[in-house]
């Protein structure tokens, strides 16, 4: 599943957001890249480096918006984990638990992936998602082979949603490409668990 939603939030909880990966690019300076995934669970203590006014920017983000639109394709979530990419290159990769994966080589991942553009200013950038047959719990082995993807433009004010298990990349960029990625788990994954101090 592949789902794109435009125009979407109000001015000024964009601001927020844009802020917010800011301050997420200024911690990346000090902090083990690890560190950097937050936690924000339905009910319990929150896990994350951030300053409390830029966490309630991302409880706002989740609780009036992120979590009533994609309730209805994981109704089983318990929490969101959740981080920035500020003018980000990242290469192939399949969203999981980070600190399992290297672990045990085994795939335990969210239930929904979500990548949503608060500053857009840059040549290139582009999302793109593999046609891959999606990797299943638990499942170990190297990433799968794909013979096409789909290309998404950033763009201001854009949420992109995607199944789990799927391949995908940033295209390089020249500019400032900055989003918010959210993921949806049924369980607080070990990579949270060992990074962010609790709120």
């Amino acid at each position: 599943m592949l789902h794109i939603v435009d125009n979407w939030l109000p001015e000024t909880l964009l601001q927020s957001l844009r802020d917010l990966c800011v301050a997420h690019g200024a911690l990346k300076q000090n902090l083990d890249s690890d560190a950097l995934f937050s936690w924000r669970p339905d009910s319990g203590r929150a896990r994350s480096s951030h300053a409390p006014e830029q966490q309630a920017a991302m409880d706002t983000y989740l609780h009036q918006h992120l979590r009533p639109l994609v309730s209805p394709w994981c109704p089983q979530a318990t929490g969101a984990e959740w981080w920035c990419n500020t003018n980000n290159h990242l290469d192939w990769h399949i969203d999981k638990d980070e600190v399992s994966y290297r672990e045990n080589g085994r795939y335990s991942l969210p239930l929904l992936s979500t990548v949503f553009y608060p500053h857009v200013s840059c040549a290139g950038g582009e999302l793109l998602v593999a046609d891959n047959p999606p990797v299943t719990q638990e499942q170990t082995g190297p990433p799968p082979h794909f013979r096409s993807v789909i290309s998404v433009p950033p763009v201001l004010n854009r949420l992109v949603i995607f199944s789990p298990g799927i391949l995908h990349r940033i295209n390089p960029l020249e500019g400032e490409r900055y989003s918010v990625a959210v993921n949806l788990w049924s369980h607080e994954p070990l990579t949270t668990q060992e990074s962010a101090p609790p709120a």
